[in-house]
């Protein structure tokens, strides 16, 4: 399995778990002005950046050439296993909130 493509993928499910989850938060500061809400759809906003972010530093690491080869697939195992933990963290955070 090439980890960079799991790692990526799992990144790209990471942000429209967000989107759901943020869409709901979202939905529920308009019901509820408070700090809380608000600041959950921050959490929720900052977590897409990074997403983002990971996907675009990989992808340019990935592209950079073969000097980084060795370094990039050595980590993308580690980056996979973050971003998978991360996906499975925000699946469940989806699923409660919407209950």
């Amino acid at each position: 399995m090439d980890f960079m493509l799991g790692a990526a993928g799992a990144a790209l499910l990471n942000i429209g778990l967000l989107g759901g989850i943020m869409a709901t938060y979202i939905q529920n500061m308009r019901l509820i002005k408070s700090y809380f809400t608000m600041g959950l759809v921050l959490v929720a906003s900052l977590f897409i950046v990074q997403n983002i972010v990971i996907v675009i530093f990989w992808s340019n690491l990935y592209t950079a050439g073969p000097a980084i080869k060795d370094i990039v697939d050595a980590a993308a195992p580690y980056l996979f296993a973050i971003n998978a933990a991360q996906s499975a963290g925000l699946a469940v955070l989806l699923w409660i909130t919407r209950k």
